[in-house]
């Protein structure tokens, strides 16, 4: 079985690396019924780059400023395998693509141990051809390593329900730890679902309550010395950042919605959307299901309780996400494999067949919401225009105006980077941080007057911890038009990429080069930007569209 584990781990990471080679940074619609980007995946990408590239590698950061929203497993990972291959799309992505064909070999060898290796075949097949699998896990996000760590605590307690032994024990509570250090409180459910197997499965084929009690233990220990680090270090930043604005403001409050729909129907019909196939058969499979629970067959509780922790954590965490349906795609692959009506031995041919012919099918048509794409290019239409100015090697400051591109930039070797906006303020609910007061965000007046603000702000973010200005005037404010050009001409030195709808009428001060849809306006005074080993400016992976002087 451990050759069986190899070979679909392998088959399963060709799929993703391949897709994760061709596949630009950020340039994927997550949610491709609603067109929302990836746009996560820029921010993360850019935090373990500069880990990679400039150390400090307790704490994370983000355009210069300490980025404490999530945990730093991620980030670490990325980080990692950056600085051994290479600053490139690839590197940046192979922890997460590693990860989850791993969780593939053992959806496969759960499903293969319940019932045959036919039915393995199937649930791997499955998850491999699922929309979400297929995007999450090949890019540098944390929710393909998040399911890749319940789908260990989860095989774990499968394969020893009574955690008896050290490898169970240990492998429970270290997957537990690794996902609270990729995804904070998100972290937790295997927790829940162990708590809730514990009180439904039958008395001899569950753990005592105190091996349960120590395995919470030794999962909530194994991840607490980074939590209690930056409480001690950061304390102000992380308890603003990561509490009150990531876990209470976005999770029990009432966060800004990307869909207006019911909180049950969005989740329906975005599951119905990207995979009807796995849909369909684990709805066909649901009875035979339920009559192995009321057998009181363990495996059977274990997958309802993995299913259950899930929809209740989607029903009650108030932001609406369709990546929070990837939790269920392995327990419901597993349903779908190992207790459907041909999931006997007499017809398992015939389900592997249909689960390879699904596989096909969705490969044939990535432009359905349910197709898997291998596809080279990007949906980030700013992107190529980037790299693009990234292969100039100015060394003057971009200040890239409308925040199009995804943060795509931020992941880029650029002298500085600054983003605008033309806005009178940011949109209620956009920022929970105060970054207006310590001068992350300003306005185009204080912009053109930073010279004389600048300390003022500098010692604003020693209050907060951050010794640093490196992060003032990450993001600019113009009111209107007329402060978009004043700024303008008030920063000679600076390069602009501004979309054409935003076309300034002042022109003297740079170099105007036409480009699809935005214009570049190029300082006259050049300044060389020195080379950055092993970063590549073409992170887009798309054909140039800038002649390059």
């Amino acid at each position: 079985m451990q050759r069986a584990l190899c070979a679909v781990a392998v088959l399963a990471l060709a799929c993703l690396l391949l897709r994760s080679a061709r596949v630009g940074l950020a340039g994927d619609y997550v949610d491709p019924a609603g067109r929302i980007t990836a746009q996560d995946e820029a921010l993360y990408a850019a935090s373990a780059i500069r880990m990679a590239t400039r150390g400090g590698w307790l704490t994370p950061m983000f355009m210069g400023r300490y980025a404490l929203y999530k945990p730093p497993l991620l980030v670490w990972a990325a980080g990692i395998s950056a600085r051994i291959l290479g600053v490139a799309r690839l590197p940046l992505r192979l922890p997460v693509a590693l990860a989850c064909s791993l969780a593939v070999g053992l959806i496969f060898l759960w499903a293969a141990e319940v019932v045959s290796w036919q039915a393995g075949a199937c649930a791997a097949l499955l998850i491999v051809s699922n929309h979400l699998w297929h995007v999450l896990g090949g890019m540098c996000m944390t929710d393909g390593l998040l399911v890749a760590f319940y789908t260990a605590a989860m095989y774990s307690l499968f394969c020893d329900p009574w955690l008896e032994s050290r490898l169970a024990l240990w492998g429970f509570s270290a997957s537990v730890a690794a996902a609270i250090l990729t995804k904070s409180v998100a972290g937790l459910p295997p927790l829940a679902i162990l708590a809730l197997y514990w009180l439904a499965a039958p008395r001899k084929q569950r753990p005592t309550f105190a091996r349960v009690c120590l395995a919470g233990a030794l999962s909530l220990a194994l991840a607490a010395p980074w939590f209690a680090f930056q409480i001690a270090v950061h304390g102000r930043w992380f308890a603003m950042e990561h509490f009150r604005v990531e876990i209470l403001g976005y999770g029990a409050g009432a966060p800004p919605q990307t869909s207006q729909e019911n909180q049950a129907m969005f989740y329906l019909m975005r599951m119905a959307l990207t995979d009807p196939v796995l849909t369909a058969l684990a709805v066909v499979a649901a009875p035979g299901l339920f009559r192995e629970l009321r057998k009181r067959s363990a495996p059977a509780v274990l997958l309802v309780c993995w299913i259950g922790i899930p929809l209740v954590a989607v029903a009650g965490w108030q932001y609406r996400n369709i990546a929070y349906l990837l939790p269920l795609v392995p327990p419901l692959a597993i349903v779908a494999a190992a207790y459907g009506p041909l999931a006997s031995p007499r017809y398992a041919s015939w389900i592997v067949a249909l689960a390879g012919a699904a596989f096909f099918m969705k490969a044939a048509m990535p432009e359905e919401p349910w197709g898997i794409s291998f596809h080279r290019g990007t949906v980030q239409q700013t992107a190529p225009l980037v790299s693009d100015y990234c292969e100039r090697a100015r060394g003057n400051e971009l200040i890239l105006v409308g925040m199009d591109d995804d943060l795509y930039a931020s992941a880029l070797p650029l002298a500085k980077l600054r983003y605008g906006l033309v806005a009178p303020s940011l949109p209620a609910g956009q920022a929970g941080m105060p970054f207006d007061s310590m001068g992350i965000t300003l306005t185009a007046a204080q912009f053109n007057d930073l010279p004389r603000l600048e300390p003022v702000f500098r010692e604003r973010l020693r209050e907060w911890g951050l010794d640093s200005a490196e992060p003032i005037g990450t993001l600019i404010l113009a009111a209107s038009q007329e402060d978009l050009e004043g700024m303008i001409r008030a920063h000679p030195g600076s390069d602009f990429l501004i979309p054409s709808k935003l076309r300034p009428a002042a022109r003297s001060t740079h170099e105007v080069v036409e480009l699809p849809g935005h214009v570049l306006l190029l300082s006259r005074t050049a300044v060389p930007r020195p080379a950055a080993a092993g970063w590549t400016c073409r992170l887009e992976q798309g054909e140039a569209v800038l002649p390059l002087k």
